[in-house]
């Protein structure tokens, strides 16, 4: 039984994006520019495939079987998780207000834009490595194969919204590679 292993393959891609973003935050802080168009692609990946499309299957499928499950055993490290993907959200949608001020070279959007890459890059990185390390795996010893079985149904009807998990995933990769060429190219 490995219901998470869709999701630790969809933090892989969401790895690539952060390593690129990070890179970004890299290039801001010591004054290169960083194309308008390489964090309008970024805003883009991380509320369609993160937010959207994975912590969906997160949030409303496993920690939902969880909670009921367990009773509320593991609600608050599953209220830990749901703060930071909150806190995310709430650093991109800050990245993608900033924009239109960014492509302007304001200083001012500059800055709101690193300071929320800074908070996004690393907070995304501690939360992904905690659910890889450590609640996952509890995930995957207290649900039954018939539950796992479910979850693996749910995530495949919850893809279909969106086409097919495969589609969604090449998209977004495709999308990871363009974030790498703008990023190279400048």
């Amino acid at each position: 039984m490995h219901v998470t292993r869709v999701l630790i393959q969809e933090h892989v891609l969401i790895k690539q994006v952060l390593i690129l973003l990070d890179r970004s935050r890299q290039a801001l802080e010591t004054g290169d520019p960083v194309p308008a168009l390489f964090f309008e692609k970024a805003v883009t990946f991380c509320e369609q495939f993160a937010d959207q499309f994975h912590h969906f299957k997160e949030e409303f499928l496993l920690f939902g079987m969880l909670s009921y499950k367990k009773q509320g055993e593991l609600d608050t490290a599953m209220g830990v998780l749901r703060y930071q993907h909150e806190r995310c959200k709430q650093s991109i949608a800050r990245i993608k207000t900033a924009l239109p001020r960014y492509e302007e070279n304001d200083e001012m959007a500059v800055t709101r834009v690193l300071e929320n890459l800074s908070v996004y890059v690393s907070l995304l990185h501690r939360h992904i490595s905690m659910e890889d390390r450590i609640f996952f795996p509890m995930a995957e010893k207290a649900l039954s194969s018939e539950e796992a079985d479910s979850l693996e149904a749910q995530f495949a009807q919850q893809a279909q919204r969106f086409g097919s998990a495969e589609t969604v995933f090449a998209t977004h990769q495709t999308l990871a590679d363009e974030l790498n060429t703008i990023l190279a190219t400048g």
